[in-house]
């Protein structure tokens, strides 16, 4: 990612995580450049910050800040943000963010949309990459080249990495398991043996607990965590990740997860959680009415999806419930829904 001495971190992450960890403090402290924290993730000031850097007269602050990494949830907040701003300061910000060096994104899946939405702003197309606790960094687009929308990129160098199907094969194109052996990879979970054994296979290679594929270029594809975004409906095995993007896309949307529901005659019906943008809430409050049905959904998707892959239950919420690194929690889901 090119990290150099020259470079300024502006650093608003949880520290128990690899992201906030790894990538933004101990790697950068490594190739010598400055880490500048902020207590607490502000959409104002990361903002003013920028544009503290990076004036519009065309000067460069002595500090400014040159590389930014982040959650999904963080800059779908910062456009939120961008959003609100006049046109004066909007033009302020999207000229101080188009002099950053680099913007990389991670944690979780980063929505298409966002990414498109990112780069119309800023300039930026947001470098995505994979990683866990247990190895670290692993697979990454790149830093010159291209970025490719829905994917990791490609393992990192000395990082081996393959795709195991449920009967154990190895794969070179189809859906599986994500497995990894890498020089940084942990050496055994502490005092749980069992749990190690369980975690290997043959020569080595890790086992993330994340379905995969690849595209024909070598890119790896995450489609979610095999325990949480794997719905199996009707004999189908389905995305979460793949349908959440493209409901994201809908005009009332701005926030979704999709997850699996028990049911006796399809093993689970998809169901989908939507919190609606501001003033499409405002609207269907003055109308009466709920900001989107099912029916009109259906009726939106079906050109979209393939059928089996349509919600066929809705709800709409304020908010979802996400972990420190803003994962929406599916397990809490769960429980909220009584499943």
């Amino acid at each position: 990612w090119g990290y150099r001495s020259e470079d300024q971190f502006l650093h608003c992450l949880p520290l128990h995580h690899v992201h906030g960890l790894f990538n933004a403090l101990f790697a950068p402290l490594y190739s010598g450049s400055v880490v500048e924290f902020m207590p607490k993730f502000s959409v104002r000031g990361i903002w003013q910050r920028w544009r503290e850097s990076y004036p519009n007269n065309g000067s460069k602050n002595d500090e400014a800040i040159t590389v930014f990494t982040g959650v999904p949830t963080m800059y779908t907040r910062l456009l939120q943000g961008y959003d609100g701003m006049d046109p004066e300061q909007q033009s302020a910000s999207s000229f101080a963010a188009k002099q950053l060096r680099l913007m990389m994104c991670g944690s979780s899946a980063l929505p298409s949309p966002l990414m498109k939405r990112w780069e119309e702003v800023t300039g930026h197309r947001l470098l995505e990459r994979y990683g866990m606790t247990e190895f670290v960094m692993a697979l990454s687009n790149p830093l010159h080249g291209a970025r490719k929308e829905g994917t990791v990129g490609k393992p990192l160098p000395c990082v081996e990495a393959k795709i195991i199907m449920e009967d154990g094969a190895e794969t070179t194109s189809e859906v599986g398991e994500l497995c990894i052996r890498s020089p940084s990879l942990f050496k055994e979970y502490w005092r749980k043996p069992e749990v190690t054994a369980e975690s290997f296979i043959d020569g080595g290679f890790f086992k993330t607990g994340d379905t995969v594929t690849v595209d024909d270029e070598g890119y790896f594809i995450i489609l979610g965590r095999t325990n949480a975004d794997i719905m199996k409906v009707g004999g189908y095995k389905l995305s979460a990740l793949e349908i959440e993007s493209v409901l994201l896309q809908h005009e009332i949307v701005l926030e979704c997860a999709v997850l699996g529901l028990p049911d006796e005659a399809y093993g689970e019906i998809i169901c989908a959680i939507i919190v609606p943008k501001e003033d499409s809430k405002k609207r269907a409050e003055l109308d009466s009415k709920p900001a989107l049905t099912l029916e009109a959904l259906t009726s939106w998707s079906k050109d979209k999806l393939a059928p089996y892959k349509i919600p066929t239950r809705l709800y709409l919420w304020d908010s979802l419930p996400r972990n420190a690194m803003g994962k929406v929690n599916k397990k809490e889901l769960k429980k909220l829904l009584g499943a």
